[in-house]
C-alpha cells in the first residue's frame, strides 16, 4: 500500500514545456485527499522549483539540488543541507579550466540568482542555461565570488564524460570523502555532473522524509526518469520510471508509466497508488 509519493520534476512531473499537466496536479491532490503524503525530490534549486511546489500546495519538506538541501519553505525551515567546502570548489574549477571543461558555480542554496559562469558555452545543455538565465550571473572570474565564503552549494561540470572523470579524480584526490558526485543527465555526447558536499543524494535525503511522514521505503512510490534517480528507485517499494526515461534507468523500475508529455505521473498514481483504472 502506497503511503508516500515522491516525484522528480524535469522529465517526470513536468512536460517538455516545463508545465505540470493538469491531470498530474489533479491526481496528486486526489492522493493527498485520500491521506497519501506527497513530496518532491528534484535536482533544481528552491527558487527554480518554487512555482511547482506552490502549484501543488506542498507545505512539507522537499528535496532540492539532488538531496543536498531539504527545505520546508512555508515555514522557512531548513531540514538538511550538505555544503561544499570552498577550497574544494576552487580545485574543481581550476582543474576544469585545465581540462577545458565548462563549469558552473552555484553559490548558495537560498540565493535566487545563484549561478555563476565566466566563459561562453554552446553545447547540448544550452537549453538548460537559457531556461535558467534569470538566475545566471555572467562574470569575469567566478573565483572572485568565492572570497569570504567557507562553503558553497555546488559546482557543475558539463562535457565529455571520460574527460570529466579524469578531471574530477585529479581535483578530488584525497578529498573524495568530503564530496558527493552526482551524474545528473546525458544529452548526446555531453554529460552533466554535479559536485556537492558529503552525503548529498536523493537516496540519502529521502530518509528524512521517511521519518517526517512516518512511512517505510516499502510504502513509498518514487517517480523519476534520469541517472540521479537510480539510487532512490532502488530503495522504494514502488519504483516508477517514465517511458521517456533513459534506458539504463528503466531497469530499476517496477513499473513503466506513460511519458511526461502524456501525464505519466497521473497515470501511475491512479493505477498503482489509488487503484483507479482509466
Amino acid at each position: 500500500m502506497v503511503k508516500l509519493i515522491v516525484t522528480d520534476l524535469d522529465g517526470t512531473l513536468l512536460n517538455d514545456e516545463k508545465h505540470i499537466p493538469k491531470e498530474n496536479v489533479e491526481a496528486l491532490k486526489t492522493a493527498m485527499e485520500k491521506g497519501i503524503h506527497v513530496s518532491v525530490a528534484t535536482g533544481r534549486n528552491f527558487y527554480s522549483a518554487k512555482p511547482y511546489i506552490e502549484e501543488l500546495g506542498l507545505d512539507v519538506p522537499v528535496i532540492f539540488q539532488n538531496g543536498a538541501f531539504i527545505y520546508q519553505w512555508m515555514e522557512d525551515k531548513v531540514i538538511y543541507k550538505s555544503e561544499l567546502k570552498t577550497e574544494i570548489a576552487e580545485r574543481v574549477i581550476e582543474t576544469a579550466r585545465k581540462y577545458q571543461i565548462f563549469y558552473i558555480l552555484y553559490r548558495d542554496f537560498l540565493e535566487e540568482k545563484d549561478m555563476y559562469i565566466d566563459q561562453p558555452y554552446n553545447g547540448n545543455f544550452s537549453l538548460y542555461l537559457n531556461q535558467n538565465r534569470w538566475r545566471l550571473n555572467i562574470v569575469d572570474n567566478v573565483l572572485k565570488y568565492l572570497k569570504n565564503k567557507l562553503t558553497v552549494a555546488e559546482v557543475a561540470l558539463v562535457g565529455d564524460e571520460e574527460r570529466m572523470i579524469h578531471a574530477l579524480n585529479e581535483a578530488l584526490d584525497g578529498m573524495r570523502n568530503a564530496t558527493s558526485i552526482v551524474k545528473n543527465n546525458t544529452i548526446g555526447q555531453e554529460t552533466f555532473y554535479e559536485v556537492f558536499g558529503p552525503n548529498a543524494s536523493k537516496e540519502h535525503s529521502i530518509k528524512y522524509l521517511f521519518e517526517y511522514f512516518n512511512v517505510t521505503p516499502e510504502e513509498t512510490m518514487y517517480l523519476g526518469d534520469s541517472f540521479n534517480d537510480i539510487g532512490l528507485l532502488k530503495m522504494v517499494g514502488y519504483p516508477v520510471v517514465m517511458e521517456n526515461g533513459h534506458s539504463e534507468v528503466k531497469q530499476y523500475a517496477r513499473y513503466i508509466t506513460k511519458p511526461n508529455n502524456e501525464a505519466g505521473v497521473a497515470y501511475a498514481v491512479k493505477k498503482w497508488a489509488l487503484g483507479i483504472d482509466d
